[in-house]
């Protein structure tokens, strides 16, 4: 018996914390958050607003206000890539309360009144601020299963790439904290597009190459503390399915929220994937979904 919308709804906070949900359940729901953007939104933002409430990392020294501007921001951003273009100039306290009511709905009476004063604040200050340049990336973690198969498939061989240099089986090709001794050392080596190093509060460590069918690409590394994050970047108009792939749902995603990020099956990793210029960038960390989000930020084109 298939459930309502409501039902399915009540069932978003145990997914958001991974709780135990009957198998044909959890089949429906992900079958039905495929297809139902409002169920979507309300899932990422139980979810982003969990990982805030529970998971802050005092090492990454990000604020409470940050982090719940970055949560109404998910909600309001969420909702513009879902909405028809005619209604697009819907107001922004229209956006606010649609976004904010699943969040209040998982957090007990004593938390709801500060909690919805904090994102009022953040939610006025990205509007305010959107005419600016720059901003913060904002995680959107997949619920769904993404497979990257293919041998050339850049998520895979980030993956592994990452593992490799984890276990001391890949070792840079150069040291260097300098990104332009770093492109010329790519240069040198084969590699024929420009690379965009995107902005991170991370330290760069050195970098490597890796040739695909007679193409060579650039591989570089960062080190926050103990934490790599391996970054893989390659031009788009290589992922052909030819030289190279990318699983065509994981690319849906960044075409609509441009970002996509998930945890890795089976372990703790994380990994995004994303537009840098001309080109596409994944990036495996070892860090969570919002602390790597934390430190990775965008210029906005």
């Amino acid at each position: 018996m298939k459930k309502s919308s409501k039902d399915l709804e009540e069932l978003l906070a145990a997914m958001a914390d991974g709780e135990y949900i009957d198998p044909k359940v959890k089949q429906e729901l992900e079958s039905r958050l495929e297809s139902d953007p409002e169920l979507s939104v309300a899932l990422y933002i139980q979810t982003a607003m969990k990982n805030i409430l529970h998971h802050r990392s005092e090492a990454l020294h990000t604020e409470a206000p940050a982090e719940l501007r970055l949560s109404i921001v998910n909600g309001i951003r969420a909702q513009q890539l879902q909405a028809p273009k005619q209604i697009k100039s819907v107001s922004f306290i229209e956006s606010f309360w649609n976004a904010l009511d699943p969040i209040v709905s998982v957090l007990s009476p004593k938390f709801v009144i500060p909690t919805v004063l904090a994102i009022f604040m953040a939610g006025y200050m990205y509007m305010s601020e959107q005419v600016q340049t720059e901003s913060v990336v904002s995680p959107n973690p997949s619920m769904l299963k993404v497979v990257h198969a293919e041998s050339n498939n850049i998520c895979s061989q980030t993956y592994t790439s990452f593992r490799a240099y984890k276990n001391g089986d890949l070792k840079p090709q150069i040291i260097t904290t300098n990104q332009e001794k770093l492109s010329s050392f790519f240069a040198e080596n084969g590699v024929k597009y420009t690379v965009h190093y995107p902005k991170i509060d991370a330290e760069l460590i050195g970098g490597i190459v890796s040739q695909e069918k007679g193409t060579t690409f650039a591989h570089f590394i960062y080190k926050v503390g103990d934490h790599i994050i391996y970054a893989y970047e390659v031009p788009e108009g290589l992922v052909d399915n030819q030289t190279l792939s990318v699983n065509p749902r994981a690319m849906e995603i960044v075409n609509k929220a441009d970002w996509y990020w998930e945890k890795e099956n089976g372990a703790s990793n994380t990994m995004v994937l994303w537009r840098l210029g001309p080109n596409l960038c994944v990036m495996v960390s070892d860090l969570r979904t919002e602390q790597l989000s934390a430190l990775l930020h965008v210029k906005e084109t």
